[in-house]
């Protein structure tokens, strides 16, 4: 966890060093037509419902019940946005998400993981890494002063890295160090809207969706027989902190997953290089404090 504290506050300075001169880097021609931002949020996530199966005979693992993840861990995001001719939105986020608990394993006869059974009654560490990487560009149908509403695409670059960390028995019945890896790279397109309301004061209400579901090969840009899935729904409070500067709490809720059989792996960072079926259901809710500069 102390791993993660420092890039997270680190990037936070630095967001926080050039935001002020990029909300004010603005190219005029007889009227503003950019305006730059930059946001940051700190918070806590809490897992929903998370579980995962990896291989047909595979054990359906529940990370809330059995992998430690009923605790609040925590959770920051990071964005840079900029609004063209008042009605262009780009946004390049960086979310960072890796769940890092630690169990045992509590089941007569050990869990299947992949090819690895691990042994009951023995330490298991884990790591579920779900970072992600996006780019988004959305209209504003309705771009009245006090209320506008926006529709747009993005593509999102998943970094994945899913690890069970603990021992095996081994022929004489010695307990022996074991881990199966579970990593992915890959592009998922995502359909997003976007709402704002603000009054006279200042204060304002905002809500985003971003999603996708993908049932068939192609659809998730990947030509392998998996069904993929994802959403990102935030509600957000807030009101103006000094200039043009704002301060919101934001209620997010997180998730996605896949079903299905992935292509053949080839590097040595995966457990097997045979094709595996994999389950996988992730569902997160976020409380966070963000700053807009």
């Amino acid at each position: 966890m102390k791993l993660l504290l420092l890039p997270a506050l680190s990037a936070s300075l630095l967001l926080f060093a050039i935001a002020p001169a990029a909300a004010h880097d603005r190219a005029e021609s007889g009227e503003q037509t950019i305006e730059i931002s930059a946001t940051a949020e700190i918070g806590v996530v809490r897992s929903l419902f998370h579980d995962i199966q990896i291989g047909e005979d595979g054990y359906r693992f529940d990370y809330v019940q059995e992998g430690g993840q009923e605790l609040l861990l925590p959770f920051f995001r990071f964005e840079a946005d900029a609004l063209m001719k008042g009605r262009h939105e780009f946004a390049l986020l960086y979310q960072p998400l890796t769940l890092t608990t630690e169990t045992r394993v509590d089941n007569d006869g050990g869990i299947l993981i992949d090819d690895v059974v691990f042994a009951d009654d023995s330490p298991l560490d884990l790591q579920y890494g779900f970072d992600f990487y996006r780019g988004t560009y959305r209209y504003r149908i309705i771009n009245q002063p006090h209320m506008t509403f926006a529709l747009g695409g993005a593509l999102q670059i998943r970094n994945a890295s899913i690890i069970f960390d603990g021992y095996r028995e081994d022929d004489d019945g010695r307990l022996v160090e074991a881990r199966t890896i579970s990593q992915d790279l890959g592009p998922v397109p995502v359909i997003s809207t976007a709402f704002r309301r603000s009054w006279e004061s200042g204060r304002f209400f905002e809500a985003t969706l971003d999603g996708f579901y993908a049932p068939v090969r192609y659809l998730n840009l990947r030509d392998v027989d998996v069904i993929g899935w994802l959403y990102d729904v935030a509600l957000r409070v807030g009101t103006p902190l000094y200039e043009d500067s704002e301060v919101y709490l934001s209620l997010r809720f997180l998730g996605g997953g896949a079903d299905g059989t992935a292509a053949e792996r080839t590097r040595w960072t995966q457990s097997q290089s045979t094709p595996r079926y994999t389950w996988n259901n992730l569902n997160l809710a976020a409380l966070s404090l963000g700053v807009r500069l």
